[in-house]
């Protein structure tokens, strides 16, 4: 069981939270429900009503793009952040939410946060901010996708979780978070041999090492060249 210590000190974790006064924090604790998700458990579907926003404290979440017959890994959510910021216009969700593992939640309704705002708009400024830099990734991604051939978007992917994921380690950063080639495929929009194929070069390059799910980025600068290269 968290104690309210333990809350307010990953609130404070969160990008963009960290100046927010206590009493943010209090309301949080105040209003919000801890709920606990098991491996492999939905928050919630696209379309579904968006009637709640969620402070992730423990575990990992993929956030989904889905149709009737496919899904593609957007985002992988490591605690502790907020999300989804989208939702604070009262929509539907646009994505599916599904936790990777055991993972814990502060859980808001989201009509209760839109009135705590509206008393206290100097708090707007960081869910602007963290909307703005949603809206940076998206663009992001889309270019990747729709103008990079399949290397960049491999090298592109892999140096943006670098940096959302990234833990230094003695010969270079780790991505957190365990990352088979299938589901680097997906996020990519890729065939599984296509990203196993580019996973194998780049190691043959010496600018990544891969080993079971653990991917390590050996030459940060060097990944970064070795994308822009191929992208112009």
């Amino acid at each position: 069981m968290y104690t309210k210590d333990d809350i307010r000190s990953w609130l404070r974790q969160i990008p963009l939270w960290s100046n927010l006064p206590e009493e943010f924090a209090d309301f949080w604790i105040t209003h919000g429900r801890l709920r606990r998700y098991a491996g492999k458990q939905y928050l919630y579907f696209s379309g579904d009503p968006a009637n709640l926003v969620f402070v992730l404290l423990q575990g990992r979440i993929q956030i989904l793009l889905t149709s009737e017959f496919t899904e593609k890994i957007f985002r992988v959510l490591s605690a502790p952040c907020f999300f989804p910021e989208v939702t604070l216009d009262g929509k539907t969700y646009p994505h599916t939410a599904l936790a990777v593992e055991p993972s814990d939640a502060l859980v808001l309704e989201r009509a209760v946060l839109r009135q705590y705002l509206e008393t206290n708009p100097a708090l707007l400024w960081p869910f602007y901010q963290g909307l703005a830099l949603d809206l940076r990734r998206a663009y992001r991604q889309i270019k990747n996708l729709t103008l990079g051939d399949a290397r960049v978007r491999v090298g592109a992917k892999l140096f943006a979780l670098a940096h959302a994921h990234g833990q230094s380690a003695t010969d270079g950063i780790l991505i957190a978070i365990p990352l088979s080639a299938s589901e680097l495929a997906v996020m990519c929009g890729l065939a599984r041999e296509s990203v196993s194929r580019i996973l194998g070069e780049l190691r043959d390059l010496e600018l990544i090492d891969v080993e079971r799910k653990r991917i390590k980025v050996l030459n940060l600068t060097g990944l970064r060249n070795w994308i822009y290269e191929r992208g112009t």
